[in-house]
Parts: C-alpha cells; sequence; structure tokens
C-alpha cells in the first residue's frame, strides 16, 4: 500500500554513502523513521533537501517494521526566516527536539500536527519567547498532560485570592490547598489569567495576548520545570532567547 502525507524532518543521519534515514513528523500516521535509498544519486523525486524542521510531501509504503521506505520528497515549505534569525531558530528547534523526544512512534495527532505548523508560520512575524511557551502550553494540553489553570486541582474552587502553582500537582492551588503540594510557588494573577488564555484560545486569537516581561519569564520557568518533572525534558533555551542574524545550524546538512 503507497501513502500520501505531510510531514516535518525532525531529525536525519547519513546511511551508507548514498542514502538517509530521518525521523518524520506526519499527519496521518505521527511520528515514523524513513529511509530514503539513493538520496545523493542525481533523483528527481527526492526534489526536498530534506532539511531540519521543514515541511515536505512524502511517498512512502507503512510497513509492520521500524523503518519505512520513502519514495518521493518534495519541500512544501522550508521557513527561509530561520536561516537569519538565530533565536526564532532556537524556538523552531525547540519545536522539533520536543516532538522528536516525547511523541511515540505512530502516534497519530493531527492536533499537535497542526500545532508545529502553526507555531512555525507565526513565528515569522511573532517574537521568539512568546511563541515558545504558546507551543508549549498548547502542547502540554494537546499531548494528554493538560494542566489545570481555571480552578484549584484539590477543592475545585474558583480563585478569589493568591494562587499557587504545583508542578509535581500539575496545576494551580488555592492558599487553603497550596499545603499539600511542598513544591508550590506562589504566581501572580496576570500570569495565571496569561496561562488560561493561551490554553483555551486558538491561533490567530492566541497571539493577541501581551503579557509583561515578568509574566512572560513566569510563564517560561514554570514551563521549563513541568517538562523537565513530568516529560524529563530539561532542554530549553535560556529566557530571553536573544537574537541574531547569523546563520544557525538548524537547517544544516
Amino acid at each position: 500500500m503507497i501513502e500520501k502525507d505531510l510531514g516535518f524532518v525532525l531529525r536525519r543521519h547519513n546511511f551508507r554513502e548514498t542514502s538517509i534515514i530521518a525521523s518524520l513528523f506526519t499527519r496521518k500516521f505521527g511520528k515514523i523513521s524513513g529511509i530514503f535509498k539513493g538520496f545523493y544519486t542525481p533523483k528527481k523525486e527526492f526534489s526536498s533537501s530534506l532539511s531540519i524542521g521543514t515541511l515536505n510531501e512524502f511517498i512512502f509504503y507503512p510497513k509492520k517494521r521500524d523503518i519505512w521506505l520513502v519514495s518521493f520528497a518534495d519541500c512544501v515549505h522550508d521557513y527561509p526566516y530561520l536561516r537569519q534569525n538565530l533565536a526564532k531558530s532556537k524556538a523552531a528547534l525547540t519545536f522539533i527536539n520536543i516532538i522528536e523526544r516525547t511523541m511515540q512512534p505512530w502516534d497519530s495527532n493531527a492536533a499537535v500536527f497542526s500545532l508545529v505548523k502553526d507555531s512555525l508560520d507565526f513565528l515569522a512575524k511573532e517574537k521568539e519567547d512568546k511563541m515558545l511557551y504558546i507551543f508549549l502550553i498548547k502542547y502540554l494540553t494537546l499531548s494528554g498532560l493538560k494542566p489545570q489553570f481555571n480552578k484549584c486541582l484539590l477543592c475545585h474552587d474558583a480563585f478569589a485570592g493568591t494562587i499557587f502553582f504545583s508542578v509535581s500537582k500539575g496545576g494551580l492551588l488555592c492558599k487553603e490547598c497550596q499545603h499539600h503540594a511542598p513544591d508550590a510557588r506562589r504566581i501572580s494573577k496576570e500570569t495565571s489569567s496569561s496561562l488560561l488564555y493561551i490554553q483555551n484560545n486558538d491561533f490567530p486569537f492566541v497571539c493577541r495576548l501581551h503579557p509583561t516581561r515578568g509574566c512572560e519569564k513566569e510563564i517560561y520557568h514554570l514551563l521549563h520545570s513541568f517538562l523537565a518533572y513530568h516529560l524529563e525534558f530539561d532542554a530549553l533555551p535560556k529566557f530571553p532567547l536573544g537574537n541574531s542574524w547569523k546563520k544557525t545550524a538548524i537547517y544544516a546538512g
């Protein structure tokens, strides 16, 4: 059976002298591994460079084995702005690394696929720090870890006063319940409202949010701790990402 699907290149390495094995995140099949035989030979079927982070159209042969044969690859979008802006490239590479390290093979998730595409599209015109924490909040929500931001995790009451966040519990706690979580830390009302707004709104509305820099920093560090605790992912870039117009390695090789 032959299938055609869109997919992002997550990782790649050379195989023997002329071929490539790549990890792909596809819309219909989730994360797969594919072999591109004869990639370094003049084959018209491979018009894409297969650069990391690019969106491509693939034709492949699904098998009951770990590596699928890919017979066609054509680049749909290579996000050229990432080749000039180091900070945006860092953000995009973080999207890709999280998908590569946390998504299970053949776990189809069209919503996560759309999130990656929307995040890369909006990263072209939005701040990289902002797009990174938007992506993280939405990815956690879609991947089954959905942190609770609308009410207290334990008593389920709405917040009337001080708000706390517990990484281990997976969400917000009120002043009365925060004693049940040793790791609970106080957060601002702006931070809790921003977290809930991002979780409940879609693109492009979510990009209309403009939190203060202090709020952004608090959100970022909360998410850093949450990812490290629940997904064992501890490779987020430092906040703020900074900026540079030098070329970056995301599109190398």
